[in-house]
């Protein structure tokens, strides 16, 4: 099994759609995940209090910073367990890449996102040095065709690659907030992010 978070400091950059989306992923192929808010905005929470039940999706709202604790009793429940990180560093932060087994740092194709990744590197670095790293990777998303060569220079520096298949700015996965089911294409999208390294 797997425990996948979805982490950047910054806000807005779609990890809340991505997780939700990835739970929806893996329920549609009939193995269930578990879908845990860490971020106190709640957004993942409110979605699964109005459309969980009809997807199927359990939920837990886990604003406190012993997600690397709980994680383990996780593991003997679940196969599948989605994190919806904080957009902020903090306790929080290192507890969740402490405790998951791989991590995923969307970023818009845009600066200001990549600018804020430096802080964040910087605490898988110092994870990895002690052996406690999670595998870790950004992915572009909410990708209009902008040009990702600048952009992937300019992280390179930071040591943390890049997901090959830029996540598309996408209705289908903006109406998941309205309810809707995942379509087929982010399905299998969200599949392939899943099975970046780092999990079974």
């Amino acid at each position: 099994m797997a425990v996948t978070a979805f982490l950047h400091q910054k806000g807005g950059t779609g990890k809340s759609t991505l997780a939700i989306a990835a739970a929806l992923a893996l329920q549609e192929k009939g193995e269930p995940a578990l879908l845990v808010d860490a971020d106190p905005q709640g957004t993942a929470s409110e979605w699964a209090n109005r459309f969980g039940k009809r997807f199927g999706v359990e939920s837990l709202h886990h604003i406190q910073p012993t997600l690397a604790t709980l994680a383990e009793s996780w593991r003997e429940e679940w196969r599948h367990v989605i994190v919806d990180g904080p957009p902020s560093l903090s306790l929080m932060t290192e507890s969740i890449l402490v405790g998951v087994d791989r991590v995923i740092v969307p970023v818009r194709p845009s600066l200001p996102d990549i600018w804020a990744l430096p802080w964040l590197a910087a605490i898988v670095r110092k994870l990895r040095r002690e052996g406690r790293a999670p595998a870790a990777a950004v992915a572009f998303n909410m990708y209009r065709g902008e040009p990702l060569e600048p952009l992937i220079a300019e992280m390179k520096q930071w040591g943390l690659p890049v997901w090959p298949e830029p996540i598309p700015a996408s209705d289908e996965l903006a109406a998941l907030f309205a309810g809707a089911a995942l379509d087929g294409a982010s399905a299998q999208r969200m599949l392939r992010l899943l099975e970046m390294p780092g999990g079974e």
